[in-house]
């Protein structure tokens, strides 16, 4: 298998000439969108929200912030625990996506035991790390468990991306699996690696502000529980956009120094093979079933062997003959599972609202990016930059703002849902195949016209895609809200729990939350699969 060398030749003169005006512009658009922004939230201040004391003036924010000593000392603790969070988090990530590689077989297991971490809601499992660890050691791990899931997506992402040209020459040279993952494979996977780590770097910094949020003394967690106790609405926004600005630096900064260590690729061919049709006979839906039931037993396995090896205090940590018992054989089972389901179901309408309305109005913005070149450019990078608000810092202001109903939740799930979603389904809309969009030119198809049909038949699967990641983040939001502001659903459930010392409930909440989470994961990355293969057709 030979690689086809793409050479690209470009006069210089045209580039040197393009060069300045197109900096510029860069540079422009987004701060002309910045300033839309805020321009927008002092209108609001001095007129609808004047007297209400919800949305305070830019300048009484920033006289605030600068009066505090923009809190140094809860900026070095949320720091120093957003910091060894990410650092264990990665490494984890990074070494289990290196054993899938070198050890194949593992992956199935490994995976799946991943994606549990991944479906269950940092703030649902805060308290309960909270009590089996240090109050510090506690934070670290939500922070960690925050970023393990998408950095080890982006780390076999990118590992399994490498040119297959080169591992086809260590192969035939006598070298290992061990020798092409640090040679080829971990060189090429560059820039996969680091945009996980880009996004990973604004969720440790959520993890350990939940953590300081729900228990701790220091912290910039900590001053925003502070602020809203005594209602000063102006250190709460303060807080709020001292904690987004340091989330966003770590983005910005770690997407730049990936951009350093990138290097451009000369080969043509693809790096991941597309998945090849299957034959879905009753054989192979009975295997894939077998499997999936071999997932779920191995993750219940690693739960129960982690409980009794580690040495857990049996009256907090449960296990899941515990969890059965709740709902199955003990007493008053039929009431124990009446109160899973009901707040099971309070969650899930409340996740489904708010990702309806993030998946509305991200449509919405990619029509109006995609029609639009200044549109994009002024609100786009904002939009990826307003990505790294931590959800927790943002949830009293939501809360002062619209109150502590549906509202609420509405925005705290739909505003995790929105991101994911305004990119994949912009992607998808840009890359339709070019004999489409020729058709439609010959045929004097109007733009509105083809982009209502042809464009958003081409994102359905983009839309399955965004669903797989943001519907897990919209039930973190739909929880959060729950916890903090509404005391609705399951995340009310897994609060009153461990104020009353029931951890056999809080456990059972949780163990239902993921299950339910994993469940929808799983459905959704087959039905993407499914339209990907009806698409390519």
């Amino acid at each position: 298998m030979s690689a086809i060398p793409a050479i690209a030749v470009r006069p210089l003169s045209r580039v040197r000439s393009l060069r300045l005006p197109t900096l510029g512009l860069t540079w422009l658009t987004p701060v002309a969108g910045l300033a839309v922004l805020l321009l927008a939230w002092e209108v609001v201040a001095r007129t609808v929200a004047a007297d209400k004391f919800i949305v305070p003036t830019i300048p009484n924010v920033i006289r605030t912030m600068v009066d505090d000593g923009f809190y140094q000392a809860g900026v070095a603790t949320t720091l120093s625990e957003a910091g060894r969070g990410f650092l264990w988090g990665n490494l984890a990530a990074l070494a289990v996506a290196g054993l899938c590689l070198v050890a194949p077989p593992l992956r199935g297991f490994l995976t799946k035991v991943a994606l549990a971490t991944y479906c269950t809601p940092t703030i649902a499992i805060a308290p309960l790390l909270i009590v089996l660890f240090s109050p510090d050691g506690a934070k670290v791990a939500m922070a960690g468990l925050s970023v393990f899931f998408p950095t080890l997506l982006g780390a076999l992402l990118g590992l399994e991306g490498a040119p297959r040209t080169a591992l086809e020459f260590v192969h035939v040279s006598g070298g290992s699996r061990a020798f092409a993952l640090a040679r080829v494979r971990l060189r090429a996977s560059v820039p996969e690696i680091a945009a996980a780590l880009s996004l990973a770097a604004p969720a440790a910094v959520v993890g350990a502000m939940i953590g300081e949020y729900l228990g701790g003394d220091q912290g910039l967690g900590v001053v925003l529980v502070q602020a809203q106790q005594s209602l000063n609405v102006a250190r709460a926004w303060a807080v709020a956009i001292e904690a987004t600005a340091i989330s966003a630096a770590a983005y910005l900064a770690i997407g730049a120094i990936a951009r350093k260590l990138a290097y451009t690729v000369t080969s043509t061919e693809f790096g991941v093979l597309p998945p090849k049709p299957r034959q879905r006979g009753p054989r192979q839906v009975a295997l894939g079933a077998l499997r999936l039931l071999g997932s779920v037993a191995a993750v219940l396995a690693v739960w129960h062997l982690t409980i009794q090896l580690s040495g857990m205090d049996t009256f907090i940590a449960k296990t899941p003959v515990d969890v059965w018992g709740y709902l199955f054989t003990g007493p008053d089972v039929s009431a124990n599972r009446a109160l899973i389901a009901t707040g099971l179901k309070e969650t899930v309408l409340d996740a489904s609202v708010g990702y309806v309305a993030g998946t509305v109005l991200a449509i919405v913005a990619a029509l109006l990016f995609l029609s639009s070149r200044l549109l994009e450019g002024m609100f786009l990078p904002v939009v990826m930059t307003v990505r790294a608000v931590p959800l927790v810092a943002m949830t009293p202001i939501v809360a002062l703002v619209f109150g502590r109903g549906l509202a609420t939740v509405a925005v705290l799930a739909g505003a995790v849902t929105f991101v994911p979603t305004l990119v994949i389904v912009l992607a998808a809309l840009r890359s339709i195949p070019r004999p489409a969009t020729e058709l439609l030119h010959v045929y004097a198809v109007s733009p509105v016209r083809s982009l209502l049909t042809v464009r958003l038949a081409y994102a359905i699967p983009a839309l399955a895609a965004s669903a797989r990641i943001a519907i897990p983040g919209s039930i973190l939001g739909a929880v959060l809200a729950e916890i903090l502001v509404t005391g609705d659903g399951i995340g009310y459930t897994v609060a009153t729990s461990i104020g009353r010392s029931d951890y056999v409930v809080l456990w059972t909440a949780l163990s239902a939350l993921t299950a339910v989470t994993a469940t929808f994961y799983v459905l959704l990355s087959r039905l993407e699969s499914a339209l990907l293969s009806r698409v390519s057709q």
